[in-house]
C-alpha cells in the first residue's frame, strides 16, 4: 500500500507514494478547501473525490442553511492513484460523500449539502465522466437538505444518514436513518428517536453477508430535546429497531476489524478513541484506548495489507498509524 490520498479539511488532501513515510501535496486539479470523502472504482480502479469549498460540515460550527449554502462543491476522478484530478461534475453545492452501485459499474449516488437543492444525486452514466448526466432523487421524510453518508447494498437498497441542522437557534428534527427499495423514488424513515436532531456515520457490517447489521454514530445537542442523544446505536434489521450500545456525548463512527467480528474502534468528539472485543453481544463492553492522545479521532481505516494496522483520521490532529497489538494497547502512534 504505497499511494495514499487523505481527505483533509482547510489543505484540500494529502498524498504519500511511499507508505506514509512522507506526504505531499503533489498532484493538480483538486483546489477545493476539503476533500470529504474519495471511493475506488473496482473495475476500473479510478479514485473518485467528494469535494468542498465549506470546511467542517456537520460539526457544530456548520450546522445553519446561512454558513452552508453559499459553498460550491464537485466530484473529481483521478487515473493515476492522485496525482492529477479532472472533473467529473460541478454540483455548485458541497459533496460530503459517494457511493458506488456494486451491481452497476456505471452508477453513483453523490451527498450534496445545500437547504433547497441538496439531496443524493445519482448518475447511470459514470463512464462518461464529465459527460456524465445526474438526477436529485426524492427527499426522505422531515429532511432539509444536509445528507451526509449514502449506501448503496448488494441487494440494490440505499441508506443514508441526514445530519444536523439549527435554525432559529435550536436543532430542527430533520435527521435521521432513510432507506429506499426502489433507487430513491421513495424513501422510509428508519431512525430511532435518538437519531432526529444529529446523526453521523451509518456503518455496514461487513461481516454479516445479508447487510442487516448496522451501526450509526449519534451527536447530542445542546438545548432542547437533541439532549442526551449521544453514543453508539445497532440494528440487527436493517433499522426497523435499534439498541443504544455506547452511551457517549458524541460519536461519530466505528469501524470493524476485517478479520475478527467482535472487534471494533469507535471514534467521539471529546471522549477519544474506544475499543471492544464484544462487538456482536447485546450489551458490549467498551474501554477507551488510553495510548491514542488526541480527543476528537474521526474515522479508522485497516491497512488492507496488513490488517494489524489502522490509521486513524482526526479532526486537529493530523493522521495517526499503529499497530494494534493488543488491540487495545498500542504503544506507539506514527502521526502524519
Amino acid at each position: 500500500m504505497s499511494h495514499i490520498f487523505g481527505c483533509y479539511t482547510d489543505i484540500r488532501g494529502a498524498r504519500t507514494t511511499d507508505g506514509g513515510a512522507s506526504w505531499s501535496f503533489n498532484y493538480t486539479g483538486h483546489s477545493e478547501n476539503t476533500a470529504y470523502h474519495g471511493v475506488r472504482q473496482p473495475v476500473t480502479e479510478r479514485l473518485f473525490l467528494a469535494t468542498s469549498s465549506v470546511h467542517d460540515l456537520f460539526q457544530s460550527t456548520y450546522l445553519t442553511d446561512s454558513r452552508i449554502d453559499g459553498g460550491t462543491g464537485r466530484i473529481l476522478s483521478s487515473a493515476d492513484q492522485g496525482q492529477t484530478w479532472n472533473l467529473v461534475h460541478d454540483f455548485q453545492h458541497p459533496v460530503i460523500w459517494l457511493s458506488l452501485d456494486p451491481n452497476q459499474p456505471s452508477r453513483m449516488y453523490a451527498s450534496v449539502v445545500h437547504s433547497q437543492q441538496g439531496g443524493i444525486y445519482r448518475t447511470d452514466n459514470l463512464q462518461d465522466l464529465s459527460s456524465s448526466t445526474w438526477t436529485l432523487l426524492s427527499k426522505p421524510p422531515r429532511t432539509e437538505g444536509h445528507p451526509f453518508n449514502i449506501h448503496c447494498l448488494q441487494d440494490g437498497m440505499l441508506a443514508c444518514t441526514y445530519s444536523g441542522r439549527r435554525a432559529n437557534n435550536a436543532f430542527t428534527a430533520s435527521s435521521g436513518v432513510f432507506v429506499s427499495a426502489n433507487g430513491g423514488q421513495t424513501w422510509e424513515d428508519r431512525s430511532d428517536p435518538g437519531m432526529r436532531y444529529w446523526t453521523k456515520d451509518l456503518v455496514i457490517d461487513p461481516h454479516d453477508p445479508a447487510q442487516n447489521t448496522w451501526y450509526v454514530g449519534v451527536f447530542s445537542g445542546w438545548g432542547g430535546p437533541s439532549n442526551d442523544l449521544g453514543g453508539l446505536y445497532r440494528s440487527r434489521n436493517r433499522g426497523v429497531s435499534w439498541s443504544r450500545i455506547l452511551t457517549l456525548h458524541r460519536v461519530t463512527s466505528c469501524t470493524i476489524h476485517p478479520f475478527h467480528p467482535n472487534e471494533m474502534y469507535v471514534t467521539s468528539e471529546t471522549e477519544g478513541l474506544w475499543h471492544t472485543d464484544q462487538a456482536d453481544e447485546e450489551s458490549p463492553s467498551f474501554e477507551p484506548v488510553s495510548t491514542y492522545p488526541f480527543r476528537q479521532p474521526e474515522r479508522v481505516f485497516f491497512n488492507p495489507f496488513d490488517p494489524d494496522e489502522i490509521f486513524v483520521t482526526s479532526f486537529g490532529n493530523g493522521i495517526r498509524r499503529g499497530k494494534v497489538d493488543p488491540p487495545n494497547g498500542i504503544s506507539h502512534w506514527a502521526v502524519y
